[in-house]
């Protein structure tokens, strides 16, 4: 089972695999994986990451 979520109205459930479509709202192509929190501090250590590595080339 994998986390699932609509990026139109927010619904989350759990599927075997990815639907065509919302199960709530009917919104064809708008699910995707859960973000989890590791995900969430990924991107942003990642943004970090990004913003040091330039101001070190420009130092």
């Amino acid at each position: 089972m994998i986390d699932l979520e609509c990026r139109s109205c927010g619904f989350k459930f759990r599927k075997e695999k990815i639907p065509p479509r919302c199960p709530y709202c009917s919104k064809e192509g708008s699910v995707g994986l859960l973000k989890t929190a590791q995900d969430f501090l990924n991107e942003t250590f990642g943004e970090f990451g990004a913003m040091d590595e330039e101001r070190k080339r420009r130092s």
